[in-house]
């Protein structure tokens, strides 16, 4: 038997499944609270999940995380130093804000055609480097038109390693797409990201081997596509959006569909992404990540804060809103809090639409930081350690003038309050937790909005279910391009108004999503048969929806691309180009015979080292023409780009684990 282990380490859960790969049926799966203080902790409780019998045949393990991309997004990782080689480094300015700690500007530059056009100044570059090696711990390295032609920035990797021995990467080991700052930060931002992922694999390597698993080890980038931990650990960078790039990989591979919105329902976000030909739409300008714009290859997918950790708030006169803020929901509190019951019960009876600190918010510590903290903030995280307080006893306790908002968005304290997990708890159709804790809330929120508790309930589903459906039609609206571009706020609030409307209003309008809809996600059935009712579409909502996230990681492929680029030569003949070669043709069908051949043998190259065997190899060209000038004549040859894509399966050799 060839069985496989996918493990998905979430914001709220970490998920893990045992599937045979041949017969392709799921064996064992198991769920666990992700324990962000300790993440061995999480995983192991989910491994332990598993039915153990199947461990001695498993032949792969394989990981997808949203941990790259909160790391990101929450400014976390190591220090890096980043050198950008450019013609002038007089005349050029960098972004005011940018992730790395320290900076620094060298000349040297190529030509679109791979030449030399300013001579690396190797003696500015070292001198960066002897200035940064001591408060930096890693560095990143762009050239100007790197792609075209990778020497200078290979060359000061090279002074780097010599000098100091610190992690390095360059932009053109991580991406061929143009745009020089792009790859700046997609560099840079790999270089942030070296610890958070390396601590990450330890604790799987560590976990797998205490349940006995011999098995390699494989990452999903976020892409979905599979790369070896060898690599994930050089390169944690493509692991940004690996989570929601798993949960399409795995929910076609439920259905077996091969055309599909797929909407990933989790604890903090839902993620809709497009299936087209069983290829997952991808993001041709890079993912955009904590507000950068990189160059990493990524699905192309719609987030929006809406999930069953989303906090819910109600105003009095009945305004619901749900998220973007994530809580911890008042039914896992009250479990881990036996007194918290008592509070909201106290609470109940003081409440009133006008008791404005009355609301169920109570705030909890998840861990302390490293840092030295200032007198209020230390008070504070002393007394939320091992209780659940709210605004008011903080204010009591410890001072008004603490700052709560600010240590809820490092993470060293979390909001606890009502979400839609409390909601589907107070109805009855989940029962994890404890569901009189929900209630109890439930009626809190309800008196505050002036409310009668079947009126807040319906509220607050019916604000769910029009948050989904506008998200899903906007980002199917958004596969064309051009209307992506012209898409406005007016847009949204018409279409919005559209997707509410009914018989009793000026307009009735229906729609009807073109293609299928598949719901991955432990509480998508709550929601989503009424979603694609209204959508008028066709619904999956596959067995082992649940673990979606968790199926994809173990169920992907291997995949590399390689790229050149064919150009006329300023004298006669052609050039081909690529980050790694420059050679002169005087034909076009030898300098196409020879680019295809060189793309196909570095694709191949990487697929292999990305962890992948059976490696089978596609070449696509792509002509580029333009008109004169004048307009007369015949349309002039500009370049044809080679772009080939190897795609194999992840290699089950067995190897030790790289640990960082």
């Amino acid at each position: 038997m060839r069985l496989g282990i996918g493990i998905d380490t979430g914001g709220t859960f970490t998920d893990s499944v045992v599937i045979d790969l041949d017969s392709k049926t799921v064996l064992s799966k198991a769920k666990s609270l992700t324990t962000k203080h300790d993440l061995r902790l999480g995983i192991d409780g989910s491994l332990s999940g598993l039915d153990a019998v199947h461990f001695p045949n498993v032949k792969l393990v394989s990981l997808s995380t949203t941990l790259a991309t909160n790391s990101v997004v929450e400014g976390k990782g190591s220090r890096v130093g980043l050198i950008v080689a450019v013609p002038n480094p007089a005349t050029f300015k960098l972004p005011s804000a940018l992730p790395a700690e320290k900076t620094y500007i060298v000349s040297g530059s190529h030509g679109k055609n791979g030449e030399e056009t300013v001579s690396l100044d190797v003696e500015s570059a070292l001198n960066a480097v002897r200035l940064m090696k001591d408060e930096v711990d890693s560095f990143a390295v762009s050239g100007y038109f790197g792609i075209y032609n990778a020497d200078h920035e290979i060359r000061i990797k090279k002074l780097i390693s010599a000098e100091c021995g610190h992690p390095v990467v360059c932009g053109h080991e991580l991406s061929g797409q143009v745009g020089m700052m792009e790859r700046a930060v997609t560099a840079t931002l790999n270089g942030k990201l070296l610890p958070v992922i390396g601590e990450l694999l330890d604790a799987v390597d560590s976990m797998i081997s205490a349940h006995g698993i011999n098995a390699p080890l494989m990452v999903v980038k976020g892409d979905g596509s599979l790369i070896s931990e060898k690599v994930a650990r050089a390169r944690p960078v493509e692991t940004v959006l690996s989570g929601p790039a798993a949960s399409i990989v795995g929910a076609g591979w439920l259905t077996g569909r091969k055309n599909a919105v797929v909407v990933d329902m989790g604890g903090t976000t839902t993620d809709i992404g497009i299936m087209e030909n069983g290829i997952v739409s991808i993001n041709a300008e890079g993912a955009v990540v904590g507000g950068w714009r990189t160059r990493v290859r990524a699905v192309d997918m719609w987030t929006i804060g809406l999930g069953g950790d989303s906090k819910i708030d109600a105003k009095p006169g009945g305004e619901i809103t749900i998220g973007p803020r994530r809580a911890m929901p008042i039914c896992s509190a009250a479990v881990k809090f036996p007194g918290l019951k008592k509070t909201l019960d106290e609470l109940l009876r003081l409440a009133s639409p006008e008791s404005k600190n009355l609301k169920p918010g109570f705030y909890t510590l998840v861990k302390r930081p490293s840092y030295a903290m200032p007198k209020y903030d230390s008070a504070l995280a002393d007394a939320l350690d091992g209780r659940a307080l709210t605004r008011l006893q903080i204010e009591e306790e410890v001072s008004q003038f603490v700052d709560i908002e600010k240590l809820v968005r490092r993470g060293i304290i979390v909001e606890i309050s009502p979400t839609p997990t409390d909601m589907l708890h107070a109805t009855g159709q989940m029962n994890m937790w404890d569901g009189e804790a929900s209630m109890l809330a439930v009626q809190l929120l309800m008196k505050h909005a002036g409310m009668t508790e079947a009126g807040f309930l319906k509220s607050v589903h019916e604000t769910l279910i029009e948050t989904l459906k506008i998200n899903i039609v906007t980002k199917s609206l958004h596969e064309d391009y051009s209307l992506r571009q012209r898409w406005s706020e007016g847009d949204s609030r018409l279409l919005g108004y559209l997707l509410g409307s009914n018989e009793n209003g000026g307009v009735a309008a229906k729609f009807r999503l073109a293609k299928p809809l598949i719901a991955v996600g432990a509480p998508v059935k709550s929601y989503f048969p009424r979603v694609a009712e209204e959508l008028n579409c066709h619904l999956d909502v596959p067995d082992h929806a649940e673990i979606a996230n968790a199926v994809g990681a173990v169920t992907g492929c291997v995949t590399a691309i390689a790229q050149a680029h064919i150009r006329p030569d300023k004298l006669d003949g052609y050039v081909v180009v690529a980050a790694d070669e420059r050679r002169r043709f005087e034909t076009l069908e030898e300098a196409v015979e020879f680019a295809e051949e060189h793309v196909r043998a570095v694709a191949e190259c990487e697929a292999v080292k990305n962890g992948g065997e059976g490696i089978i190899t596609t070449v696509k060209k792509e002509d580029k023409t333009a008109a004169l000038a004048s307009g007369w004549g015949d349309l002039v040859f500009v370049e044809m780009i080679l772009t080939a894509m190897a795609v194999g399966t992840p290699s089950m050799r067995t190897m030790a684990p790289v640990r960082s």
